[in-house]
């Protein structure tokens, strides 16, 4: 019965250790109070693993060739996975270990035969045949199978063979062979004749349906497929095993090498995917991930028979250590097997009680003595508890070794003990934790795929009900490409509830070995990678901040005033804050650094906003930083809408075109004090919206493993949208409020540029006042500022006076460059129009002397803005006029002697209307009719409307840039510093309100 070539041994893997002891009594007492491996719930025992792998190891799952232990004709007893109860009569030891290796369940007639049966399927399973199985002679009858050859020959349909249920699928090859080998041969000259060898295709069964396509042509689906071994009989499959419903077989021949690469090809996928792929097995292991409900649909994770040794393999490894201690016990009165039943009997149970103390020591039990701790043993006295009745292998299944070349999840806290396992492998580089989906969220999912929007797949499933259905994502190795090799990510579904070595966790972050991991209010995991040695520490000693204290210090601190007051004064640009206290931080920040005046700097608001969000974006949940960005937009708005109103009580837009005299510098002056907040709130809501893209961005890069669709994130991006949508309206509005002023002084100005005479006496005597006093200053002309403007004109000084305004409040406010170059634009854009406009209504100007006038005020104005670095800008936009200009800055003797084609080629920026508006009205003198020559051609369009329109002017085009405030830095100035430091200490009052006063920390 032990030797190895014993079918019954080699086949069952029975745990030997268990009857290599036990007389007639042990095997009684076995059979009624011990259920064997098979009967116990979690089967990650080798030994069962084995037994469920022994009927499903042969090569075809649809086999029949291969006996099986169970009966061919299954009786409806119960299932024979416990073993057989003691009967009333006594029956011999060989017949009751007949039973025990038979399973038979009672004396009855029907379970007697069904035991003859199998014993004459083991021996037949014994004997050397070339086939696995032997019908029966009644099942003899020739049919008909269609074997389809398209690996024989491209293009081929079926051949028909004549077969009977003797007829083995090498037979078949081989006759297919010929068939296909002698229509070749009456259709190709033998010469080429390609030989096939049976030995190099084979048989494979088909299951698969017939799919018409749109053109009409019938094509098969392959559904799914196996190899049939040589020596089974294909007749007999197809009457024996029948596709379900809907589905049909056939019989193709391929080739082996095809189908040995093709199934390769399968396996690499199936472990990119993490799948562990060994076969179809009767359960899973319960090292392997999710529950019983959903072990159909995850399949089979791994083999759980590496993770623990048999009780039989322990007790024979303990006693190769013991060496003789037990057979040399004298209360066992003998040294071997043979010795009395009495003896072996009581050895068995001290087998029984140094597993149990094995796997529960008891308080006493902890410490034992040297020899003892060798091998593992802590005895206890036979009285103390009766360990007869103990279950070996449910009491094994906590004899776990853990994988070694596989993260896993340990167990530490669970739901539900009849449900956890103790350890979830991660054999795939993604794994995730949830619960069994309802029934929605599956029909959610289902029209998600439909759309192309496939959700990840459960691996673990976890039965508390606090879980969502995709609770948590752990990525490693190849999922994580950017990150070193060896190391893992973790991060939250939205929703669920997840806490890193005891804080809560809300975004990504990195999972180390060591690491505790809890899910909702029940589930604790200890994460482990045997990759990494040597073992890093855990975390469980780390101080957790799970209490109601400051998160800016943590609760274990030994000194908590002096870490309050390093991260008060700390230069870092961080602002701490609980979620509670978002509205009353956001609304100190606003109403304290709401005007230029604040004293926290031009960028306090969106600075101080950025590093609130900052921390929401990181710490906090994902719910609340949307909230933020549209509380913080509307506030804003609310604040501009406010000074614009205010804006426009001091300077009403009735009325707007002064009179000439009545513009000053101070008047300019006073108008640039009052756009100071607009521009104020420009600059910030510029910045704001820039960081708030940037963060929105990564809000979507977060959602990417989210289910798409998700009403939750729906709502957040809507959210987001129109908070960026109230912060483009703000800078709309003061855009447009700065420009429509600026322009509106600009238009009470411009006609002075057309009418000063810059060579006047007067000019001429001041401009030697400002040399005289630049040289008293003993300072160079080039050492002067750009924006000075006091060497010029006093009237074109006036125009200028604008320029330097508008440039100054940019400056101050700290414009983006691309929205000053905007604000700019615009106003040399209407400095062009209106001038050029101005200048085609006077035709008294149309003359050579009061042109190089026009010229030299225009020169000096465009002079003063490259010196200002609006060079570029303004040359781009005051084009037209200074072509105009230059047309009349022509000496008049050359003039007269050019032709309209030529004046049209050189001026080709003025319309026909234009250059014929200014030839018809020139100043050639009195009593002169215009040239010939400079009619135009017959057939030129000159009804066109020769002003330009005010309503051309450059679209707004919102900045989409890097935010320019670089919150990896320190605070960047003093100010900010002290309004930081305040805001830090508004917080710690907050808190330290909702503490008992004798609970309160003294600054």
């Amino acid at each position: 019965m032990e030797g190895s070539g014993s079918p019954r041994v080699r086949r069952l893997h029975f745990p030997v250790g268990l009857w290599i002891d036990s007389p007639r009594k042990h095997l009684a007492k076995l059979g009624r109070r011990w259920p064997s491996a098979v009967s116990v719930k979690s089967t990650t025992s080798s030994d069962a693993a084995s037994l469920h792998e022994a009927p499903s190891i042969p090569s075809s799952s649809l086999s029949n060739s291969t006996p099986s232990l169970a009966s061919p004709n299954p009786s409806p007893s119960p299932s024979p996975a416990f073993l057989r109860p003691r009967a009333a009569v006594p029956q011999s030891r060989a017949k009751r270990l007949s039973h025990l290796f038979l399973r038979g369940r009672s004396n009855s007639d029907r379970d007697r035969a069904a035991g003859e049966r199998e014993r004459e399927l083991w021996a037949h399973s014994a004997a050397s045949s070339g086939h696995h199985y032997v019908p029966s002679t009644t099942s003899s009858a020739p049919g008909l199978i269609k074997i389809y050859g398209d690996a024989l020959s491209s293009g081929a349909n079926y051949r028909s063979l004549l077969a009977n249920v003797h007829s083995t699928a090498g037979q078949l090859i081989a006759q297919v062979i010929t068939r296909y080998t002698e229509r070749e041969r009456e259709e190709t000259d033998d010469a080429v004749l390609q030989k096939h060898m049976p030995e190099d295709f084979l048989l494979c069964d088909v299951i698969g349906k017939p799919i018409q396509q749109p053109d009409g042509v019938i094509k098969w689906e392959t559904e799914c497929r196996r190899n049939v071994a040589p020596w089974e009989c294909p007749l007999l499959l197809a009457d024996m095993w029948r596709p379900k419903d809907g589905f049909e077989r056939r019989f193709e021949i391929q080739r082996k090498e095809d189908y040995e690469r093709e199934e390769r090809e399968r396996e690499k996928q199936r472990q990119r995917e993490g799948e562990s792929y060994q076969g179809v097995r009767w359960r899973r292991s319960r090292m392997s991930s999710g529950g019983a409900a959903e072990e159909a649909e995850r399949g089979h994770r791994g083999r759980n028979s590496e993770l623990r040794r048999s009780i039989s393999d322990m007790n024979l490894s303990l006693r190769r250590r013991q060496g003789n201690h037990v057979t040399n016990d004298p209360r066992g009165g003998g040294g071997g097997g043979g010795g009395r039943p009495g003896a072996i009997d009581n050895g068995a149970a001290q087998d029984r009680k140094n597993i149990v103390s094995m796997i529960d020591p008891q308080q006493g039990e902890i410490r034992a003595s040297k020899a003892e701790a060798k091998v593992g043993w802590t005895h206890l006295p036979p009285e103390e508890k009766d360990y007869s009745n103990c279950d070996l292998e449910m009491m094994s299944q906590s004899l776990i070794l853990p994988p070694t070349d596989q993260p896993y999840f340990l167990l530490l806290q669970g739901y539900d003990q009849s449900k956890d396992f103790v350890l979830y492998i991660m054999a795939g580089h993604t794994h995730v934790f949830g619960r069994k989906a309802t029934m929605r969220e599956r029909e959610k999912d289902k029209e998600r795929e439909r759309k192309g929007k496939k959700p990840l797949k459960v691996d673990t499933f976890l039965s508390a009900p606090d879980l969502l259905a995709r609770h948590l994502l752990v990525r490693r190795d190849s999922a994580v490409p950017e990150t070193p090799a060896g190391r893992a990510l973790m991060r939250p579904f939205r929703g669920g509830a997840v806490t890193h070595n005891g804080v809560a966790l809300y975004r990504e972050t990195l999972l180390k070995p060591g690491d505790v991991i809890g899910l909702g209010d029940h589930f604790l995991f200890l994460y482990r990678d045997p990759r990494v040695t040597p073992a890093p520490p855990l975390a469980l000693t780390l101080p957790w901040n799970s209490d109601g204290s400051h998160p800016c210090c943590s609760s274990g601190s030994a000194d908590k005033q002096e870490a309050l007051r390093h991260y008060l004064g700390s230069a870092e640009s961080a602002l701490k804050f609980h979620p509670r206290h978002a509205d009353a931080l956001l609304q100190e920040i606003l109403s304290k650094n709401s005007s230029p005046d604040s004293g926290g700097g031009p960028l306090a608001p969106a600075y101080l906003l950025s590093i609130m969000i900052d921390h929401a974006s990181k710490r906090l949940d994902p719910a609340l930083t949307p909230q933020i960005l549209l509380k913080a937009a509307n506030q804003i708005k609310d604040i501009v809408w406010d000074n614009i109103k205010e804006f426009g009580d001091k300077h009403p837009t009735q009325n707007s075109c002064e009179p000439e005299s009545e513009i000053s510098a101070a008047n300019v002056q006073k108008l640039s004090s009052d756009l100071r907040p607009l521009m104020f709130w420009m600059s910030n809501a510029t910045e704001l919206l820039n960081f708030f893209q940037v963060k929105v961005e990564h809000m979507e890069k977060e959602w990417e493993f989210e289910a798409p669709g998700d009403p939750l994130l729906t709502a957040d991006m809507d959210t987001c949208s129109e908070a960026l949508a109230q912060l483009d309206e703000v800078i709309m509005h003061t855009f447009q409020q700065c420009v429509y002023h600026l322009t509106k002084t600009l238009y009470s100005l411009l006609p002075a540029l057309l009418d000063t005479n810059p060579f006047s006496t007067e000019e001429k005597e001041k401009e030697k006042a400002a040399e005289a006093a630049e040289g008293a200053e003993g300072e160079a002309k080039g050492d002067q500022e750009p924006d000075d403007v006091s060497a010029l004109p006093p009237k074109v000084a006036g125009l200028v006076e604008v320029y330097r305004s508008s440039l100054v409040l940019s400056r101050e406010a700290r414009l983006s460059p691309p929205l000053t170059s905007q604000t700019f634009g615009y106003l040399f854009f209407f400095t062009n129009t209106s001038l050029l406009n101005t200048l085609l209504e006077r035709d008294a100007l149309f003359s050579w002397s009061r042109a190089v006038q026009i010229r030299t005020n225009l020169d000096l104005v465009l002079d003063w803005l490259q010196g200002a670095g609006l060079g570029d800008i303004a040359s781009e936009f005051m084009k037209k006029l200074s072509v105009i200009v230059n047309f009349l800055c022509i000496p008049k003797t050359r003039l007269i002697q050019s032709s309209w084609k030529s004046l049209q080629e050189d001026h080709a920026l003025l319309s026909s209307a234009q250059l014929h508006h200014l030839l018809t009205h020139y100043k050639l003198g009195p009593s002169r009719a215009p040239p010939a020559s400079w009619a135009p051609p017959p057939g030129t369009v000159l009804s066109g409307d020769i002003f330009e329109s005010f309503l051309d002017h450059p679209p707004l085009i919102l900045p989409n840039e890097t935010p320019r405030l670089d919150l990896s830095q320190p605070v960047p100035s003093s100010e900010l510093q002290k309004e930081v430091t305040r805001l830090r200490t508004f917080l710690w009052g907050l808190d330290q309100d909702e503490l008992p006063a004798n609970q309160r920390t003294r600054l």
